[in-house]
């Protein structure tokens, strides 16, 4: 049976057994990351003799009086998570049950597992292909080293000469203000201030979970670098980071980036880089030996007419008045 469920509706328990037991078993899915950064959260649900056999996070609020799905903050991707008792077609069936509930959905990211499923249905729904970039680390380091590209590696050799200092930190607060210092004038529409207190809370549950790893980079004890990993079911996802232009010129993040290999080198860990749609920092990422791998977003827009006209104002008066930043890697 499938049931669309409200949040005081759904078995947490229940849901993350699901999610445990899928092939997709991933941190951004579970109850309790869901709950941090979308709060009131609801859910498809596939249940079979009392236990979700199938569910899909909807992360839904309500816009102009509408139905609205998207992506939360400091999440990479959500999607539909199956198991070995999930019925035959069931993706098709949550696909067709969400944009029936849902008058406008943006950029809404599957999990790798989708993926050639959704392949199959471009015709049918609007379908955006996005990448990422994996690293296995099931290596040694020296092998994992010489993966990187002849610029990464003379990169790394400038920050080690640098002698910046590395350290590890259960403080996220240094990170958050040194990005509103020099990096959030730079990203489009700017940051809100509930979109740093979320990342403030889901560090506390991550760190309480010991599911987060903190580094810094300083030079004369003050901080140029700083990035934000998630530990969790074999992936490590580079969640967010920031660098001033002395940590940029003197490859804080790469150095970062070379210690966390160096830590997890010879492990069945996958550095997941969470890679963005900007040529230049995927060129960053791949720079480590990192490949490509392909996922899906979905985009719906049923909403009347004369909202559509609204939206599309606005937008054009923010893009013409407003938009004078560039995307920067988060």
């Amino acid at each position: 049976m499938i049931r669309y469920l409200q949040h005081a509706q759904l078995d947490k328990a229940k849901w993350d057994a699901c999610i445990t037991a899928s092939a997709d078993d991933m941190v951004y899915a579970l109850s309790w990351f869901l709950d941090v950064v979308s709060p009131g959260w609801q859910g498809l649900v596939e249940e079979e003799a009392g236990s979700y056999v199938t569910v899909m996070p909807l992360p839904g609020i309500t816009k102009m009086g509408f139905p609205y799905l998207g992506q939360p903050f400091h999440t990479h991707q959500q999607g539909i998570f199956t198991t070995t008792q999930s019925s035959a077609g069931i993706r098709e069936k949550f696909l067709e049950l969400m944009v029936k509930r849902y008058k406008f959905i943006y950029n809404y990211r599957f999990n790798m597992s989708d993926t050639p499923h959704l392949e199959k249905l471009q015709d049918k729904y609007e379908l955006v292909a996005r990448y990422t970039r994996y690293l296995p680390l099931n290596k040694p380091y020296a092998e994992l080293y010489k993966g990187y590209t002849r610029d990464r590696k003379m990169n790394l050799k400038r920050a080690q000469r640098a002698n910046l200092s590395l350290f590890e930190s259960d403080d996220i607060e240094p990170l958050i203000q040194h990005f509103k210092i020099h990096i959030e004038h730079k990203v489009v529409g700017g940051v809100s201030e509930h979109t740093y207190q979320l990342l403030r809370d889901l560090f506390a549950v991550l760190k309480a979970k010991g599911a987060a790893q903190l580094i810094y980079t300083t030079a004369g004890g003050e901080v140029n670098a700083g990035c934000l990993f998630i530990k969790y079911n074999g992936v490590i996802s580079y969640a967010f980071n920031s660098a001033d232009s002395e940590g940029r010129v003197t490859n804080g993040r790469t150095l970062v980036l070379d210690e966390m290999i160096r830590q997890h080198a010879d492990t069945d860990y996958t550095l997941d880089f969470e890679s963005p749609m900007i040529e230049q920092i995927e060129h960053f990422y791949a720079s480590f030996g990192a490949h490509r791998v392909k996922y899906f977003a979905i985009r719906h827009n049923a909403l009347p007419l004369y909202v559509r006209i609204i939206r599309d104002i606005r937008i054009k008066v923010y893009r013409t008045f407003f938009s004078s930043g560039v995307a920067e890697e988060v």
